[in-house]
């Protein structure tokens, strides 16, 4: 059953032999977080990234000629990597972090440099940008985009900044495709990591968002669902591919995605 939207940032009771977590802004566990982020295991990004094959296309199917697509929270460009290969698309990549950023420049740019012309994007653009910034408006490069994507990302995020910041580059009739931890499992848990250097468990800011809260929010930024909502557990045949620290979370609900779309009046 679904929580109710609350913010996470104090973390569960553990024992005296476990080490306490330490919060810190996202921004800065991110930076710390991005040598690490793709190698350390994390399962949900692995699931993502499998839902995405489902989701892309759906997305594309959307899409002009020629798009605009603005991979919103892109990290170190697990989703960005996979819009490369939409021929003549204009894509641009955010994120306030900068360690993040640096990572998908490097690698999109050596895969970008292996595909021929005629299958690949346009242009691509990263820019750094913090949404939580309400004074700092959105990057002109990212406006009038025909799609927003953006995976894993709203955790960290209020949900009035976070449609308002899609609505802000999204065109009239234009799409949103969205993804996020599910309620179940984020109340019991939230994204993390153990620095390596140190040990210590660090937690930037997360929140809980309800589907039902999240369609709500979206409805006042004048959003439309048009698929999904789709939530996912971890199967059975889920647990080879995704790793040994998905085993705790079978037959539970991790995941959920929807596609939205911005009314044109």
């Amino acid at each position: 059953m679904e929580k109710e939207n609350a913010p996470s940032s104090k973390g569960k009771v553990v024992g005296k032999s476990e080490k306490q977590p330490i919060y810190k802004p996202t921004v800065v566990a991110y930076d710390q977080w991005a040598p690490t982020y793709d190698t350390d295991g994390n399962f949900l990004q692995f699931l993502d990234s499998i839902m995405m094959r489902e989701m892309l296309p759906q997305l594309t199917g959307l899409l002009p000629p020629k798009a605009m697509i603005v991979d919103l929270g892109c990290g170190t460009g697990r989703t960005t990597l996979a819009l490369l290969r939409l021929p003549n698309v204009r894509l641009v990549g955010l994120d306030n972090s900068r360690g993040m950023l640096d990572i998908a420049t490097a690698r999109c740019n050596q895969t970008l440099a292996s595909l021929p012309k005629d299958g690949r994007v346009a242009t691509l653009n990263f820019e750094t940008w913090d949404m939580l910034d309400r004074a700092n408006h959105v990057p002109e490069v990212a406006k009038n985009a025909d799609a927003v994507v953006s995976t894993l990302v709203v955790e960290h995020i209020p949900l009035d900044v976070f449609f308002e910041a899609c609505s802000s580059m999204l065109k009239r009739g234009g799409v949103l495709l969205l993804t996020n931890m599910h309620p179940d499992m984020g109340a019991e848990t939230q994204a993390g990591f153990t620095d390596p250097a140190s040990g210590e468990k660090v937690r930037p800011v997360s929140y809980v968002h309800t589907i039902k809260k999240t369609v709500e929010e979206a409805k006042k930024w004048s959003f439309e669902v048009i698929w999904g909502p789709k939530k996912r557990g971890v199967r059975e045949d889920d647990l080879e591919k995704l790793g040994g620290r998905a085993k705790k979370w079978f037959g539970k609900k991790v995941w959920f995605g929807m596609i939205l779309r911005l009314k044109k009046a």
